[in-house]
């Protein structure tokens, strides 16, 4: 069975495939009803519909009640350019394309503020204050009584920089762009874009700890959702000819959730299918048309219960954010690892530091230098601020005194991603890796702050952006040989053993090219052997310059591993020094370690 879908992937996947089926489609439309052309056009419209929620729910993790109104901000957008001020359509569907886009990028600072019931509130009241625009601005959308008028393909009123379009000559208009937007999203989708989007979606902290900026990147799925659907109005407004309000209610931005629920959040030919399907079905059941809600109702509910992952989830392998031209071009490359110029130069300080959280002091007044190329063991019982000093060191918190220096550069308050792209990145108690991304995708987020290629570059799949890459996941085999990896490259991570787990979120962080490295309890959970490879790992680490910081509870594995040790007791500091003498001091032991270490020594 997973061969077979596998096979099954790999054919309607494939850029002749596409290509032959999209010439049989427009061969098929000039021997084919005008009803059926249309029917086809609205599908395509809905494709392109779908893969603008499919970009901020299925990629992004921003759920969207109200997208009916960036469909609608596209349509009347382009209605009242062409019909009331004379602009050809080759320029006001571009302009209410980006209308749409600036919609949503508008939209995307208050949405990023809030999560989950109240983000999805917040999208279906944008959804109703446009409904109620519409039908209140009469002057300009016609109101109530809707917009005729429209230039239109159904009519024959429409054209292109002056060439009449008739309803097979719009088809393939539509069929074009629809086909260039599929291409741009699949090469965005398999690039540093598509893998920062998911990435944020599925945890925006361990997100930030690579680099990537949780807010920008949902501004981008925004923007870029809004686009798609801005478009989707555009061609939908020239192709009915005529706008009314009840076009862009509620039930429009149910309809577009559905299709790409069912379809396969994430996957963009699941939206094809899907589109393809509930834009066929209202036609097809024009009897039932009194309970299309219902309908909608009992498939999504089918779908959730028996078909999580939805229709491309049956059928389809799951999407892979890589493509497999760039793979081809790194395997191609020598393996190498490369380091930070700045290893075993910067030195990081912690100058009183003090956070505060209401009444409570996690951290009181702490001091300590990480020295460049040492490796200082940062312990003490559950509790004592161990991860909390991580956590401001690396941006995640702010302090509430003190500061944090990065050699002579204060980057206390910095946000996590800035302090990621300078050079100090960390690990997390609990891998925080992407489950369905294989080993190799989720070392490749971890080269995130070191591309410096943009979006349009990778969606345009430009030689330099595609020579990045390749040299990223030529430098990702020489980790995965490092780390023990190698065997696992190309599985998913919810699939590994825990222990090969932690391995994968090291080398993550060392695709950062980090000069400091921050572990907590990167040995939590691992066993001897694991151990021992980890150990060996973190010499590496020193013998190349890195700076290392190691939270730990096992003393074993500290020692002759460390260089010296810092131990945190109720958030002050209580030791300072090198292992031995910390098994000596009695204010340790009385903290942490206990009698019966003390009588082991």
């Amino acid at each position: 069975m997973t061969a077979l879908r596998s096979h099954f992937t790999g054919v309607i996947t494939h850029p002749w495939f596409v290509v032959a089926l999209a010439a049989g489609l427009a061969f098929f439309v000039m021997n084919t009803t005008t009803g059926t052309v249309q029917i086809l056009t609205f599908i395509l419209i809905n494709v392109i519909f779908a893969q603008s929620i499919n970009v901020l729910t299925g990629l992004g993790g921003q759920i969207s009640l109200g997208h009916a109104g960036f469909f609608g901000i596209g349509a009347y957008c382009t209605a009242v350019l062409t019909r009331t001020y004379g602009l050809d359509m080759a320029v006001s569907i571009p302009l209410a394309a980006l209308l749409g886009g600036a919609a949503g990028y508008l939209l995307s600072f208050p949405a990023g503020r809030v999560r989950e019931v109240y983000l999805a509130m917040m999208t279906l009241g944008f959804g109703m204050i446009f409904y109620e625009v519409v039908r209140e601005w009469v002057s300009v959308t016609g109101g109530t009584m809707g917009l005729s008028g429209v230039p239109s393909a159904a009519l024959r009123t429409a054209s292109i920089l002056g060439v009449p379009l008739n309803q097979i000559a719009y088809f393939w208009v539509v069929l074009v762009v629809t086909l260039i937007v599929v291409a741009l999203l699949s090469n965005m989708t398999r690039s540093h874009v598509g893998r920062a989007l998911f990435a944020v979606h599925h945890n925006e902290v361990a997100a930030g700890s690579l680099g990537i900026s949780h807010a920008s990147t949902k501004r981008t799925a925004y923007t870029l959702s809004g686009l798609l659907a801005g478009l989707a109005g555009a061609f939908y407004a020239h192709l009915v000819g005529y706008l009314g309000p009840e076009s862009f209610a509620v039930h429009r931005s149910i309809e577009v959730l559905v299709i790409s629920i069912v379809g396969g959040l994430g996957s963009i030919a699941g939206q094809i299918i899907s589109a393809a399907i509930f834009t066929y079905l209202p036609e097809a059941l024009q009897a039932f048309a009194e309970f299309q809600f219902i309908v909608y109702g009992v498939i999504l509910t089918f779908s959730l219960i028996v078909l999580p992952k939805g229709i491309a989830g049956l059928i389809l392998d799951p999407p892979r954010f890589i493509r497999p031209s760039a793979l081809a071009a790194a395997r191609a490359r020598k393996p190498e690892l490369v380091w930070n110029d700045s290893v075993g130069r910067v030195a990081v300080k912690v100058e009183g530091l003090t956070k505060r959280f209401g009444g409570l002091t996690a951290l009181d007044d702490v001091s300590l230098t990480l020295k460049p190329g040492n490796i200082t063991a940062l312990i003490g019982p559950n509790g004592s601020g161990k991860s909390t000093l991580v956590n401001v060191t690396c941006g995640i918190y702010e302090p509430t005194e003190g500061r944090v220096m990065l050699g002579d550069t204060d980057i206390s308050g910095l946000p996590d991603y800035k302090v990621a792209a300078l050079g100090v990145v960390r690990t997390f108690q609990d891998p925080r890796l992407v489950p369905s991304f294989t080993v190799r995708e989720n070392l490749l987020l971890g080269a995130h702050c070191l591309g410096r290629q943009s979006g349009m570059a990778a969606a345009l799949a430009l030689p330099a952006a595609m020579r990045e890459e390749a040299e990223f996941l030529a430098e990702i085999e020489a980790v995965m040989e490092l780390t023990g990896l190698s065997d696992f490259a190309d599985t998913a991570v919810d699939s590994l053993p825990y222990g090969y787990r932690r391995m994968a979120e090291v080398a993550r962080a060392l695709m950062a090219r980090p000069h400091t490295i921050l572990l907590d309890e990167p040995a939590a959970g691992l066993s001897e052997s694991e151990m021992e490879m980890l150990g060996g790992i973190i010499r590496k680490m020193k013998e190349a310059g890195l700076t290392i910081m190691l939270i730990e509870h096992h003393m074993d594995f500290l020692n002759d591993l460390v260089d010296d040790v810092v131990v945190l007791d109720s958030g002050q500091v209580i030791y300072r020094g090198d292992i031995d003498g910390m098994r000596k001091d009695q204010a340790v032991i009385a903290a942490y370690l206990g009698q019966e270490e003390e009588e082991e020594v």
